[in-house]
């Protein structure tokens, strides 16, 4: 009778645990922080907001003067705030904080520009309808939307309204978000008319002037009108899943990965399982892992992969430093511990991440220094030539994977170097809303160091770089192979 007791409140418990696990919080109003691009802020509230601007990244970011000092911040702010009319529609003023943020060179951190787009989108207002790649100071179209033929792929535009192209190309720069010159540049290119939407009050029509080849190379003037958001060239992906497995017909097994965050780690875990068993039993000795255009996560995940190619002890970084506030303790526990359980805190114990800030004080500053993960036993991992692929879109836990790979000599690197340095801020749990625009921006918590200790403005660079135009998974498998058989 005793044992029927026990067992009764052991399942009411369980019963228990499992609805408050299942208690969330309640959704952030996302009305709230909508924007409409035609109303106007007054310049003391601007000047609020910049200032609110700069306490919340001392608060929060782990090391903001990393590339500015402090003073050179501070003068900046100055000199804008001294430069701001009587008022501003909220749009420009997004625009200045946008510009703002990147000067922190932190691509984990930025405005969010989708609540502001939204709004400039349903009032249906327009585009640059050309895309176009930059060229150090040369603006060369690959694409049109206007039925103007005498737009052509490969002309080069020598000015838009006015501003000639090599002062053009850096005032975009001041809006992207990525760590390095080269990399603001091929942002930039990716998505030239919405770099020039976040830093111009232009349309709906542009004046360009271009080089006309026709004509001798002479300089002709021509206006084009902007188009709608629908009618610009999107992206579209054709993997409808986070990872994929597939083998060529030369026997090269194929690995390809676009990001450490949609689904479970068990589910990877899984993936990589199945994949690695599949290499086994069709004997394949070569294999490319594939991370072009991965957009991060879980670096755990990574660690979960490097286990099967590793050939010696390792681990995702060399040190990290998190900073430990309120706000990041109440986004973590957002996003990862559900509502109803936070009171038992023994639960942050068993988090990886939970336990390195359990017990802190606000605004601490904790060394975390990952342990050394073991590779699987030889009859479980992979022994063949091991090929990775990164590029510019390679980032965050991406970029981390790349950099544990080349440092524990895992195999090759082909393509271009990552879209992260080497050591990066990252982790932007926290977002913050600005009290009068109601601007909304996310703030990085942590400073990952890479196991190379490299600290300066350096990416994960590849054993060999190709051009972007050379197919590295042909290059791998007509040429490296060959050249390693």
């Amino acid at each position: 009778m005793n044992k029927k007791i026990l067992w009764l409140v052991f399942a009411l418990l369980v019963v228990v645990i499992s609805m408050l696990a299942t208690l969330s919080d309640k959704p952030i109003d996302e009305s709230e922080r909508y924007i409409d691009v035609n109303d106007f802020i007054k310049k003391d509230d601007m000047v609020a907001d910049l200032d609110t601007l700069a306490a919340i990244f001392e608060k929060i970011h782990p090391n903001p003067y990393r590339f500015q000092k402090k003073h050179q911040f501070k003068s900046f702010l100055e000199q804008r705030t001294r430069e701001l009319p009587d008022s501003l529609n909220t749009l420009n003023f997004w625009r200045l904080i946008d510009e703002t943020i990147c000067r922190f060179n932190d691509a984990h951190s930025y405005a969010k520009d989708f609540y502001v787009l939204n709004d400039y989108v349903q009032k249906e207002k327009l585009f640059f309808p050309l895309a176009a790649k930059v060229d150090k100071d040369r603006i060369i179209v690959t694409s049109s939307h206007t039925s103007d033929s005498t737009i052509l792929k490969g002309m080069e535009i020598v000015s838009i309204n006015g501003i000639a192209a090599k002062n053009l190309i850096p005032k975009l720069a001041r809006h992207s978000p990525k760590e390095t010159n080269s990399l603001d540049l091929k942002e930039i290119s990716e998505d030239f008319g919405f770099y020039l939407w976040k830093t111009y009050d232009w349309g709906p029509s542009y004046k360009i002037k271009y080089k006309n080849e026709k004509e001798g190379f002479s300089i002709d003037s021509l206006l084009i009108e902007g188009i709608p958001w629908e009618q610009r060239s999107k992206k579209v992906s054709s993997q409808d899943s986070s990872f994929k497995f597939e083998i060529l017909e030369d026997e090269t097994g194929i690995i390809k990965i676009i990001d450490f965050d949609n689904g479970s780690r068990s589910g990877y875990n899984n993936f990589y399982e199945e994949s690695f068993k599949k290499l086994k039993e069709k004997k394949i000795k070569n294999l490319i892992i594939d991370f072009r255009n991965h957009t991060g996560g879980a670096d755990q995940y990574g660690e979960d992969l490097a286990k099967y190619i590793a050939k010696k002890p390792f681990r995702k970084l060399h040190e990290a430093f998190w900073k430990i506030t309120p706000e990041f303790k109440e986004a973590f526990d957002r996003r990862f511990v559900p509502k109803g359980i936070r009171w038992f805190k023994p639960i942050y114990l068993i988090n990886e991440y939970s336990k390195v800030f359990y017990g802190t004080e606000p605004t601490d500053l904790v060394i975390v220094r990952p342990e050394f993960k073991q590779p699987l036993p030889e009859e479980e991992r992979f022994e063949g030539r091991v090929f990775l692929i990164t590029n510019h879109n390679t980032f965050s836990a991406g970029s981390v994977f790349a950099e544990m790979f080349k440092y524990y000599e895992m195999g090759t690197i082909i393509g271009q170097p990552t879209g992260n340095l080497c050591s990066f801020n990252g982790f932007a749990l926290s977002e913050h809303v600005l009290p009068n625009s109601k601007i909304t921006f996310q703030v990085s918590s942590v400073y990952n160091i890479a196991n190379s200790g490299e600290e300066g403005l350096k990416t994960v660079v590849p054993d060999r770089i190709l051009e972007t135009h050379i197919d590295p998974i042909d290059y791998i498998s007509n040429q490296l192979i060959t050249e390693f058989n």
